[in-house]
């Protein structure tokens, strides 16, 4: 892995740390603001000053449960109970903490509590939800960063989860392998039944043996050694479509296996028709034993791009998948011309308008020849 690679994974992973801090933080900030308004109103109706004690200790209270363990937390309200009976001694003379008070007070400790019990279930101690969430995001946006291709050669991979969730049901593994003077890549687009956090942590556990096996298994046994992967956890929810190209970047050829997934689509901007709709057919993973399918086999010439997504960048439900590959069709055909770079990202960004599906689009491009190479070669 190049310098300039490893720094941009550092970068990813202090970026995504940082942003998993936020949600705590902001959370803090709401509970204690809503404890105050409810405080500070509850005070007006009851007409009662002592129920800004109660405002005090339930803040501390709420903010004090999203870092300290159950047995801390005990402790704290221990002295929190202490410390709201000797503000409530008023020279001598016990005082009385209103009903509204003392009700504010008990529902502020009853939430401390299970939410901490909950995250000490949960093995998460000194770590927020939020943070886990991050980290678990971390590896799965670490895993889909685009290859080191090399000079000559484009690959973009964009991912959008359904609903703005932090884990998608699509996730995407490469691997770069060597073959004798040429690398040849090897890609996988997986969509995972279900979408965002619900399908999200199978997604997960099936990229990690993807990712193992890409590349390491001979070509035409990778989707039948995922589909017993598949086969072997027993989900009750075990479904998953694929797409799986190997492609040679000396000679631009490549081979596509397909297992109930959305058809590849070549782009030959020089010939007409421009569109070449992959062939490549095959069962759905987790459904079937034994796996059948068709192979598709044809060579990425300069200027041509392969277009690999799964059914959330397409699926219209008002006018079916055709109506949805033709607005990809024509977005690619609209921006054919615009600089290399960013065109994967502005597809799956407008085609379609939707947020309830993930989304997942991968541009492989083979740069076009410049025309000095050209008439250098032909001289």
């Amino acid at each position: 892995m190049t310098s300039a690679a490893t720094n941009r994974l550092r970068g990813l992973s202090s970026r995504l740390r940082a942003s998993a801090k936020g949600p705590s933080e902001r959370m803090a900030a709401a509970s204690a603001v809503l404890v105050l308004l409810l405080g500070a109103g509850w005070s007006l109706l009851a007409q009662n000053i002592q129920i800004e004690v109660a405002v005090v200790v339930s803040t501390v209270v709420v903010l004090s449960s999203l870092a300290l363990r159950l047995r801390r937390l005990l402790m704290l309200l221990a002295v929190a109970a202490l410390c709201l009976g000797v503000a409530l001694m008023q020279e001598g003379q016990p005082g009385r903490l209103s009903t509204s008070g003392l009700a504010m007070a008990l529902v502020a400790a009853l939430v401390a509590v299970a939410q901490t019990r909950r995250r000490d279930r949960l093995g998460l101690r000194q770590l927020s939800a939020e943070t886990v969430l991050g980290l678990i995001r971390d590896r799965a946006l670490v895993q889909a960063l685009p290859p080191t291709v090399p000079a000559g050669w484009l690959v973009e991979i964009q991912q959008r989860p359904a609903d703005g969730a932090a884990l998608s049901g699509d996730f995407v593994a490469n691997r770069l392998v060597t073959r004798g003077s040429s690398q040849v890549l090897h890609l996988a687009v997986i969509d995972v039944a279900g979408c965002g956090i619900a399908a999200g942590p199978r997604a997960l556990l099936l990229s990690g043996a993807v990712g193992g096996l890409l590349g390491s298994v001979p070509a035409e046994q990778f989707l039948a050694a995922t589909n017993d992967y598949l086969a072997r956890q027993q989900w009750s929810v075990g479904l998953a479509s694929a797409i799986y190209v190997e492609l040679d970047l000396g000679s631009g050829e490549y081979g596509i296996r397909v297992a109930g997934h959305p058809p590849a689509l070549h782009f030959r901007p020089t010939q007409s028709p421009p569109w070449r709709t992959s062939p490549a057919a095959g069962t759905v993973l987790g459904v079937l034993p034994a796996l059948t399918g068709v192979l598709d086999r044809d060579v990425l010439q300069p200027g041509e791009a392969l277009f690999l997504y799964t059914d959330g960048v397409v699926e219209d439900r008002a006018s079916g998948l055709d109506a949805g590959t033709r607005r990809l069709m024509d977005g690619v055909e609209a921006l054919a011309g615009a600089a290399p770079g960013g065109l994967a990202r502005a597809l799956i960004d407008r085609v379609p308008e939707r947020a309830d599906d993930d989304r997942t689009l991968v541009l492989i491009q083979r740069q076009p020849v410049p025309a000095r190479a050209v008439t250098g070669a032909a001289a």
